[in-house]
C-alpha cells in the first residue's frame, strides 16, 4: 500500500453486520477468519475455531454454584461454632459442586481436567 492504513470490511447496514457476525459465531470463527474462509476458501494459518458457548447453561450452572456455595458456607459456619459436621450434607454439597463444574465445562465445549474428579487424591 502507499502508507495509508487499510480500512476494515464493514457492511453498510447494521442488519448485514449482525447477520455476518452471527454466521461467523455459528462457524466458531472470528469475523476476519470467517471472511477469509468465504473469500479465499481458507481461514488462514492463524485462525482457530472458537468453542461454542451455551449461555443459558452457564446461567443455570452459576445459579447452582451459588446455591452450593451457600450450603458449603453454612456447613463451615456450623463447624466454626463447634457443631459436628453433617457428613451426608457435606458429601451432597461436594457432589453438587462436581456436577456444576462438569456442566460449566460442557457449556464451554471443553473437557474437564482429569485431576481427581471427585475421587480420593493420592496414588493411583
Amino acid at each position: 500500500m502507499n502508507g495509508s492504513a487499510r480500512k476494515p470490511f464493514c457492511p453498510r447496514h447494521p442488519e448485514e453486520k449482525s447477520a455476518f457476525v452471527a454466521r461467523a459465531d455459528r462457524a466458531g470463527m472470528a469475523s476476519a477468519a470467517f471472511m477469509r474462509a468465504l473469500a479465499l476458501g481458507d481461514a488462514g494459518p492463524r485462525a482457530r475455531r472458537r468453542r461454542p458457548v451455551e449461555h443459558q447453561a452457564l446461567v443455570q450452572a452459576l445459579a447452582t454454584l451459588n446455591r452450593v456455595g451457600n450450603n458449603l458456607n453454612q456447613i463451615a459456619r456450623n463447624t466454626n461454632r463447634g457443631m459436628d459436621i453433617d457428613v451426608p450434607q457435606l458429601r451432597d454439597a461436594l457432589h453438587q459442586y462436581h456436577q456444576v463444574i462438569a456442566a460449566i465445562y460442557e457449556a464451554l465445549g471443553m473437557e474437564p481436567a482429569r485431576d481427581n474428579q471427585g475421587q480420593e487424591p493420592g496414588w493411583p
